[in-house]
């Protein structure tokens, strides 16, 4: 009886455990899910992708502190994926291919 409750409360314990990693390691819940062409083509556009841009970039670096802006790049680029941004992604493969 003894054993099966250790076994019981260690399972418990791994559980919680891995929830508070995923929840603080994890990806945060984005509330920045517009993709860069889902803003209108005005200032009024550019100046709030602007400042989600601005929001996004503060936010993946207060969640990874040292994080290197090849880290950035990548998380961005996995964003576009993450969020169908096929417009962003296609000129990013575009400008890809002319570097290369």
């Amino acid at each position: 009886m003894l054993k099966k409750k250790i076994t019981y409360i260690l399972i418990l314990v791994i559980l919680i455990a891995l929830t508070v990693l995923y929840f603080h390691y994890g990806p945060a819940p984005n509330k920045l899910s517009r993709c860069p062409d889902d803003y209108a083509d005005t200032d009024v556009g550019f100046n709030e992708k602007m400042a989600d841009m601005n929001k996004w970039t503060n936010q993946f670096y207060d969640n990874h502190p040292g994080a290197t802006l090849g880290d950035w790049n990548k998380a961005r680029y996995q964003f576009w994926v993450d969020n169908k941004c096929t417009e962003a992604l296609k000129r990013y493969n575009e400008a890809k291919k002319l570097l290369n």
